[in-house]
């Protein structure tokens, strides 16, 4: 099933160190094109939702004919979440972090799958990392706001690059 997509690349990345992490190399070409590539297989439309922080890294991707970018507050993730759904007002609609490093597109398309065939407004995708389930960068909205589910993804099929080190890891997704 395609969707309508929101990627979500506002952040200043204070933990990755810069606000372009998404243009951080990995699996041989940038976090964002990689991520951008595998969306164009599953999504309607791309709208990125930038801030002040990010904005001018984003100025060639936002060329893209088939990419609308808008610019947001980048002070808090969910105020911009919010934001983005509002002036969107598409369901549903998957919303992906720009710096999510995902094994292939079949992992997005199942996971929408699964998302869609749910009872729920909203579906985020989480991993297992230690003893605890750790939400990654991948929702599936059906409406803003609303009854939620976690889904689990395998823990090796995609990695949400919040450090230099979930980078490192994040090259694991290509060599397996």
């Amino acid at each position: 099933m395609l969707v309508p997509c929101i990627v979500m690349a506002g952040g200043k990345g204070s933990r990755f160190g810069s606000p372009a992490k998404f243009l951080s190399e990995v699996c041989g070409e940038s976090v964002l094109l990689r991520l951008l590539k595998q969306l164009r297989e599953t999504c309607t439309h791309i709208l990125i939702a930038a801030s002040h922080h990010s904005i001018a890294y984003l100025k060639n991707v936002c060329r893209d004919s088939h990419i609308d970018c808008i610019e947001l507050t980048g002070r808090d993730y969910v105020q911009d979440l919010s934001l983005a759904l509002d002036i969107y007002r598409r369901f549903p609609v998957l919303v992906v972090t720009a710096d999510l490093v995902v094994r292939g597109v079949d992992v997005i398309r199942n996971f929408i799958g699964v998302a869609i065939a749910k009872n729920v407004n909203v579906a985020t995708g989480v991993v297992i990392r230690g003893e605890r389930l750790e939400p990654v960068g991948l929702s599936l909205f059906k409406a803003p706001a609303g009854s939620e589910i976690w889904i689990p993804l395998p823990s090796d099929s995609v990695t949400d690059v919040d450090t230099p080190e979930d980078l490192s890891y994040a090259e694991k997704v290509c060599r397996e």
